[in-house]
């Protein structure tokens, strides 16, 4: 007792205190950290809620893509031009391969894939970007889709998918017009995102595919599936737990293309043009404007375009001096003297000549003292137009621009279709050149001198025309004056056969020239084929008339001493023209045959269109005979005359 007297007062007093200091220290403490725990889930839950939310959703439902079947391209009778095949594609999903060794997973497929070694960075970078997918290898073959589902367990994240693949059944042959495939870059994506693409999307690069991307596309489906941690799908059973009674989107197929060209008629051209290693046929129905065949040579084969391009074909491409990416059917050229129509009109149309007018060719013409030549040196004596037509005078048709000038010249070049578009949608098309005046002050070194047009009135100089230009203004003179604007697709139609849209043919004008001169013009054509003495009157055929126009464009001047064709360096060889319709008398057809650095038109471009008519003409008589028992042959052989 005595003792415990003597504990001071203080003391007593100061343990309570510390007590409660530190009560209050353990409450704050408790405090601060369920504040932390709140302000955390605040975190999770509310600012990246909707992300964490995804991302768990993503390890056990994933919403996959279905593709939409491409619409397919059709020739005039139903032929397949461009189609879909099953094929299998290989993608990485991101999300799933991050989380396991990414290295061992990119080694495996290198092995399974024969990857480069750029590509498998490629797939390494895209996957560190948190891309949604990876398209990995596209129409991979059956032996590696075999490996890849046979070892899938240790390919977490990697995923075979069906789809279907584009294909052309013709390789090569049209591939300007109709086109090809290749996946969309970047810059496109970030532009096209509105519309629907996504990475790894193909799209349309090259004529028709390209044009009518559009109508071709059709719009993706979506589906979800249950898959485990390494993305493989699971059951029914947990699909339906999971999902319950999510119904699958179907895709929307693409609208099918049928197109006015003819394939048959486009392989004919392939096999008549095999010995030339460049050049361009356009074939046109006449009565409508429609496009029978575009061909241009060399081509590329969209099978090999479309997908996986090999760097070995690239590079072939891309050093082939014949430039196979350039659709020549649209490119323009010296056309030579298959322009001589155009002057033709000139003359008559301005009453400088008439069809009996005639015009003496001693080989030669004076204009302010230079000699032009005539291709034949010892001249043609006495023509008139028909004449200067059927033996392509230069002569005559110098007489003609030194009196008309080269302004003149120009308005009938525009009246027949040159100088401007066609109107076809397809590939960059040219507008071509018509020299006037005024082009030469503005472009030429020496400015206008009045000897170009001496020049423009044969198709030389700086006259430039397409094959298109010249099968659409050969066209107008075979159909009596209508120039019609180049139809190429017939209609569209639902992946089902329902026609949805049909295209109209259309006449752009009618050449306001008289019916007197179309037809002297025509009877010139005809001779040229027709009669002895024409340019191309030993490649005339049997059984059809045809009439056209040879032409011989320099790419060079002659000089002081002619140089036979065959002796040239083959870059500075002529080109050769052949511009013609058949039948003569009644026109179904029009035949444009150019062929780069081949030499003379009559030796060399008219053997060809001769050809593809021939063919052409015969087929036309096998089908008639097929779908048409009641007649005779007799009748159906005097329709092809």
């Amino acid at each position: 007792m005595a003792g415990s007297s003597h504990i001071p007062k203080r003391r007593q007093g100061g343990g309570i205190d510390n007590y409660r200091g530190r009560y209050i220290w353990l409450i704050a403490g408790f405090a601060f950290a369920f504040l932390c725990i709140i302000a955390r889930l605040w975190y999770l839950q509310i600012i990246r809620g909707d992300e964490f939310y995804r991302s768990s959703s993503e390890n056990i439902i994933r919403d996959i893509e279905l593709r939409a079947p491409r619409g397919r391209i059709l020739d005039r009778n139903g032929r397949v031009l461009a189609e879909n095949r099953p094929s299998f594609d290989i993608y990485v999903l991101p999300h799933i391969f991050r989380k396991h060794d990414t290295d061992k997973t990119l080694d495996l497929l290198q092995r399974y894939l024969h990857l480069s070694e750029g590509e498998v960075e490629r797939i390494a970078q895209r996957a560190k970007a948190n891309a949604s997918e990876v398209l990995v290898r596209r129409d991979a073959t059956r032996a590696q889709v075999a490996a890849l589902e046979t070892d899938k367990m240790r390919l977490p994240g990697v995923e075979v998918r069906a789809n279907s693949h584009r294909h052309y059944p013709l390789n090569h042959v049209g591939a300007h017009a109709i086109g090809f495939l290749a996946e969309a870059g970047q810059s496109e994506l970030e532009r096209l995102e509105a519309y629907g693409y996504s990475p790894g999307d193909y799209i349309g690069r090259m004529g028709l595919e390209r044009a009518f991307e559009e109508v071709l596309r059709g719009s993706p489906g979506i589906d979800r599936q249950v898959v485990d941690a390494h993305g493989i799908p699971q059951g029914e059973a947990q699909t339906r737990f999971l999902i319950g009674d999510y119904k699958e989107v179907k895709p929307v197929p693409g609208r099918d293309l049928v197109t006015t060209l003819d394939a048959d008629l486009m392989e004919s051209i392939d096999q008549a043009m095999r010995k030339y290693p460049s050049g361009a046929v356009v074939a046109m129905d006449p009565r409508d404007g429609s496009v029978l065949a575009l061909y241009s040579k060399p081509s590329i084969n969209p099978n090999s375009w479309t997908g996986r391009l090999s760097s070995l074909e690239k590079m072939r491409t891309d050093n082939d001096p014949f430039k196979p990416m350039l659709d020549k059917t649209v490119s323009a050229y010296f056309p030579g003297s298959i322009y001589k129509t155009v002057s033709s009109a000139a003359a008559l149309e301005e009453g400088l000549m008439s069809t009996d007018s005639e015009v003496t060719c001693y080989g030669a013409y004076k204009f302010g003292g230079r000699r032009f030549r005539c291709w034949k040196w010892g001249g043609h004596g006495h023509v008139d137009v028909v004449e200067a037509l059927k033996g392509s005078c230069d002569v005559y048709y110098y007489q003609v621009a030194d009196q008309l000038g080269i302004d003149t010249l120009a308005e009938y070049g525009y009246e027949f279709g040159f100088g401007e578009k066609t109107g076809l949608p397809i590939n960059y098309e040219s507008a071509g050149r018509v020299p006037t005046k005024e082009w030469h002050r503005k472009h030429s070194p020496e400015g206008f001198q009045y000897g170009f047009a001496l020049n423009t009135v044969i198709g030389q100089g700086d006259t430039l025309v397409t094959p298109l230009q010249a099968a659409v203004s050969y066209a107008a003179i075979a159909n009596g004056g209508k120039l019609y604007y180049p139809k190429l697709v017939r209609d569209i139609r639902s992946a089902g056969g329902d026609t949805l849209f049909e295209f109209a043919s259309k006449v752009r004008r009618r050449l306001d020239i008289e019916d007197e001169t179309l037809e002297t013009i025509k009877r010139g054509l005809e001779a040229v084929v027709q009669e002895d003495g024409g340019t191309a009157y030993s490649k005339r055929l049997d059984n059809v008339k045809v009439a056209g126009k040879t032409g011989t464009a320099q790419v060079h001047s002659i000089g002081a001493v002619r140089v036979a064709n065959r002796d040239k360096e083959f870059q500075l060889r002529d080109h050769a023209w052949f511009a013609s319709y058949a039948p003569s008398d009644n026109p179904e057809i029009v035949v444009v045959v150019f062929l780069e650095h081949a030499g003379h038109g009559g030796s060399e471009a008219a053997p060809v269109a001769m050809k593809v008519l021939e063919e052409y003409f015969d087929k036309d008589d096998e089908l008639s005979m097929n779908t048409m028992p009641n007649t005779t042959n007799d009748s159906i052989g005097s329709e092809a005359q």
